[in-house]
């Protein structure tokens, strides 16, 4: 039983996505997929190698090619991770009059500083490092507006490591439910030498018991061969804590009968 769709890839539409849109979809083919989305990056801190980077013009029109050459064989969906739309509130609105399937929010810095930048690491604990970036991720959840948070717990990614802020997580969660914002469980961290998801069973507990249910699978992939990657670990996951994987299209929540 294999959830069938990733809802989190990255193109060459991405400052770091590293392959063609027609190389990803044959790839997440060849891997069984019923469905792939792809949600390049829209960056606007300028700190940020991809800050302006993205073109919505290109990728709508390289979206519908894709569709037209790959439609027979999987389901091409469109989509968008936008960073920190809190502080860019004026950006994040246009964002919301296009014609996305899904909007995806990620937490990706720290003030100016990415949050995997080993300036973070060398001058703060672990403790504080996860602290600062769950404020973060509230003020995001707090603004919505969105339908699926990304990589709730990113720094584990990085330091291969987590800390446990359960009162901190716990509201996160439960302002995600008020909002209806959907929790992405995205596999990462696995393939980076970490043994979990980013979120994993303690806050996807937390989640479920509040009221969520609704969940997505994403591997962050930036090139074809992390499609998918270690889907059968998030699959388990989702089983276990009777999740409800689904898809968005034109941004309402379709379930996958895929457990």
């Amino acid at each position: 039983m294999n959830v069938l769709a990733d809802l989190h890839t990255h193109t060459n539409f991405s400052a770091d996505g590293k392959d063609h849109m027609a190389d990803m979809c044959r790839a997440a083919i060849s891997k069984g997929l019923s469905y792939i989305c792809f949600t390049d990056h829209i960056d606007n801190n300028p700190s940020d190698n991809g800050y302006k980077y993205f073109n919505y013009a290109k990728y709508s029109e390289t979206i519908e090619r894709m569709r037209e050459e790959f439609g027979d064989k999987i389901q091409v969906l469109k989509g968008i991770e936008f960073a920190e739309p809190h502080l860019y509130p004026r950006e994040f609105e246009d964002v919301l009059k296009k014609d996305f399937d899904i909007v995806m929010v990620g937490i990706h810095y720290l003030g100016e500083t990415y949050v995997g930048d080993k300036v973070i690491s060398g001058n703060y604990s672990k403790q504080q490092i996860f602290r600062e970036y769950y404020r973060e991720v509230l003020k995001a959840v707090k603004f919505g507006g969105f339908d699926v948070l990304a990589h709730f717990d990113l720094p584990k990614r990085y330091f291969k490591g987590s800390y446990s802020e359960k009162e901190m997580t716990l509201e996160i969660v439960q302002e995600m439910v008020n909002k209806g914002i959907v929790l992405e469980i995205n596999t990462s961290p696995l393939r980076r030498g970490f043994t979990e998801c980013t979120p994993d069973s303690e806050i996807l507990k937390q989640y479920i018991e509040a009221g969520g249910t609704k969940v997505t699978t994403g591997s962050d992939a930036h090139s074809c061969g992390d499609i998918a990657a270690d889907f059968d670990y998030a699959h388990k996951l989702i089983k276990d804590f009777q999740g409800i994987p689904g898809i968005f299209r034109g941004r309402r929540f379709i379930p996958i009968d895929s457990l």
